[in-house]
């Protein structure tokens, strides 16, 4: 299935661009502070930017990768992204966020994973999907109690790569 275009009452939730690399790169990439809690490591330079954007390009017909540039609707302003996806190590789908620091504590966020939760459960038929953030990061986890999720775990979370690793909270969302 491809990646499906989204919106919510603030959000339009699509696909990458190449011409989002700049945005990305300054949103959040080169941003110690929003990077520190990713799954991959930052991007020092643009051309990784670049090279990331083609391989999430690259992903949207995946049936179990689902990643969304985050643009504000009234600015058309590109904020952060999301993503659900297929772990294998798991045995289930995988949430994760991000978004550029002068947007946290808008509610974006949680506005956007709401969206996501119903696409999982209504679209994509998922029994179940998961979350994980640092402990360093309790925001996260405030984010992932908003959209129903519940405390399943404590777990490592990896993150920069593999270049960081810290004790996580688990959450999860179970549907009927």
């Amino acid at each position: 299935m491809r990646t499906p275009k989204l919106e919510t009452e603030r959000l339009i939730l699509r696909t990458f661009r190449e011409s989002d690399a700049e945005a990305v790169f300054i949103g959040w990439e080169t941003d110690q502070d929003v990077a520190r809690y990713m799954m991959w490591e930052s991007h020092n330079d643009i051309d990784r930017t670049k090279s990331w954007i083609d391989m999430e390009i690259g992903n949207i017909e995946k049936s179990n990768w689902f990643r969304w540039a985050l643009v504000k609707k009234d600015t058309n302003e590109l904020i952060g992204t999301c993503l659900l996806y297929f772990s294998e190590s798991e045995h289930t789908y995988v949430i994760g966020y991000n978004l550029s620091k002068k947007f946290w504590n808008y509610g974006y966020a949680s506005e956007s994973m709401r969206e996501i939760i119903r696409f999982g459960k209504e679209v994509l038929k998922l029994k179940e999907i998961t979350g994980a953030h640092a402990v360093e990061n309790p925001a996260s986890g405030k984010v992932m109690k908003k959209i129903g999720m519940e405390y399943f775990r404590d777990c490592e979370y990896i993150c920069n790569g593999g270049n960081i690793k810290t004790l996580g909270k688990e959450y999860k969302i179970v549907f009927d």
